[in-house]
């Protein structure tokens, strides 16, 4: 993630995947191309309902610095995800809980490799951060639909444990835009970093 927070630039990615929610959603991929396929443009991310949550919190955060054009955008992408989320609940809730647990297993191979190189680890870490925010987005919301997934929340919790071991407390490692988004007390991960002088656990 860069070290500037632009507005456009998540009001044009989530634009993008709301038109694509509802074939994403009931297709089989976890991980989709903004086009529909698996490769896509370089200039976007592809598309999950956890990269969909993780920039409707940011733009909800700041929708009174918008103008009237960029709330209709906002409000077209709200509309599209409520729509997916009425009426396919299942395969909504499934394909967030499919991701969960596909980013907390990417989380566990980073701290196998922590253990191997830790310079390695320390210049990953704002990635595998992002991996552990967008975790913490799907689990809100299966939270919010009342859909109880214990295997999720147990792997959450065993990933944290580890994830506390590795990191040092510091400043936030995104912009400074973004921190009233993302309060310490539940976002703590976006508050540090991995040393790279630290000794291999």
């Amino acid at each position: 993630m860069s070290s500037r927070y632009s507005i456009d630039r998540d009001l044009k990615e989530i634009a993008k995947m709301g038109e694509t929610l509802q074939h994403y959603v009931l297709s089989d991929m976890l991980y989709m191309s903004i086009e529909g396929g698996l490769f896509g443009s370089r200039d976007m991310p592809q598309i999950t309902m956890g990269a969909f949550l993780l920039r409707l919190r940011r733009l909800n955060q700041f929708r009174d610095e918008m103008n009237g054009v960029q709330q209709a955008t906002l409000d077209k992408a709200i509309a599209q995800h409520n729509a997916v989320r009425n009426e396919w609940t299942v395969h909504y809730e499934q394909k967030m809980e499919r991701e969960a647990e596909s980013r907390l297993k990417l989380l566990a191979e980073f701290f196998r490799d922590c253990r191997d190189n830790v310079k390695e680890c320390s210049d990953a870490y704002r990635v595998e951060a992002l991996k552990r925010t967008i975790v913490q987005e799907l689990v809100m919301a299966l939270d919010e639909q009342g859909y109880e997934s214990q295997a999720v929340k147990s792997r959450v919790y065993h990933t944290d444990k580890e994830l506390r071991g590795w990191v040092t407390d510091g400043e936030f490692i995104w912009s400074d835009k973004l921190m009233s988004v993302y309060p310490k007390e539940r976002f703590w991960w976006l508050y540090g970093r991995v040393e790279p002088t630290e000794v291999s656990k």
